[in-house]
């Protein structure tokens, strides 16, 4: 990974043999929402395994334990060079999501990710620690917690990267959207915008992050140039006027061989999914913010079934902002489905 390199590069004044103070250290700061937290926690399990570098992982007592609880390679968590700070949860609301909303935005999260923006001074006093005992401190974080981790950039050993969740095409879109010569690509031509699906107040929370994003070195996403090198080169153009840089390290998974600690349940469908034949099982998912309504649940059903392909559905409500707060299941299959299938 070329980003790691950067971070280790002599040049910055890292490794001198004559010093006890002579290392790097990451800090890793999550959005409080379960892709984010997830990918992050992928890095800083790769990071701390194959470099050999501290990394810690740092966001709200909730938040880590909602991630921990999720990973896919526990064994991976007990690496010693990973470290988990836990900052006290801040109070807010935590509303069930609504499956008849009009747009499917998770706005029920919005609570979680205002909250979020009290991490800065937790967050800034952890990088002044650890700035007293590393030569130099990086710090990894999402893109909506740029305004927590903006005092990186009053410490001197300290330098700050963006990580994007989101794909390099999305993130090209949203930088490249008034070049005309972007937009003429022939797989743009007809695509709307997600700008209909935002909320004005999750638009104002990302535009509080964009008047921070100038204070880190570069962006990390968590892609291949094999998949959507078109769109990595031109960021990697773009950014490069504004002296900032752009790397694609994906797609990031731990490797969960070998982990003995998943239980019977977590690993019944991959028994019985190396019994299909080669591309002869759907999977279906909408991920953990998409709510469907009761109607979209039935005919989606319904669709699968009058297939006649076998498939894995994850049918599931979207997390709520606290998902170890009180819960009521839902059940909108159709009579007798399951019986049926």
């Amino acid at each position: 990974m070329d980003v790691i390199s950067n971070i280790q590069d002599p040049s910055h004044g890292i490794m001198s043999s004559s010093s006890k103070k002579a290392q790097v250290e990451v800090i890793v700061v999550p959005f409080p929402c379960h892709s984010h937290l997830n990918q992050l926690l992928q890095l800083s399990c790769h990071i701390s395994s194959s470099y050999n570098i501290p990394v810690r992982y740092a966001t709200t007592a909730t938040h880590l334990r909602q991630v921990k609880l999720r990973f896919n390679s526990q064994t991976h968590l007990q690496n010693p060079n990973i470290h988990f700070h836990e900052f006290p949860t801040p109070p807010f609301l935590s509303p069930p999501p609504n499956p008849n909303s009009s747009s499917k935005f998770p706005s029920h999260l919005q609570p979680s990710f205002e909250a979020s923006i009290l991490l800065r001074d937790p967050v800034a006093d952890l990088l002044r620690e650890i700035s007293d005992t590393a030569t130099r401190v990086i710090v990894i974080h999402d893109y909506f917690m740029s305004y927590v981790v903006q005092d990186a950039a009053t410490i001197p050993n300290a330098e700050s990267y963006i990580f994007s969740p989101v794909s390099a095409f999305h993130g090209s879109f949203r930088l490249l959207k008034d070049n005309k010569s972007f937009q003429s690509l022939d797989e743009l031509k007809g695509l709307s915008t997600i700008q209909g699906n935002l909320t004005p107040e999750i638009q104002n929370f990302s535009d509080l992050q964009a008047d921070y994003q100038s204070l880190a070195a570069g962006t990390i996403f968590n892609s291949c140039r094999s998949l959507e090198g078109i769109y990595l080169d031109w960021l990697e153009k773009e950014m490069n006027s504004r002296n900032k840089k752009v790397w694609a390290i994906g797609p990031l998974n731990s490797d969960t061989k070998g982990d003995k600690r998943k239980s019977h349940n977590q690993h019944w469908f991959l028994e019985w999914l190396d019994k299909q034949a080669p591309k002869s099982v759907l999977y279906v998912s909408f991920g953990t913010t998409i709510t469907m309504a009761d109607e979209q649940i039935k005919e989606l059903a319904l669709g699968l079934e009058q297939s006649k392909l076998k498939f894995l559905w994850v049918l599931r409500d979207a997390d709520k902002g606290d998902i170890f707060a009180e819960y009521v299941e839902r059940s909108p299959l159709p009579d007798g489905y399951s019986i049926r299938i």
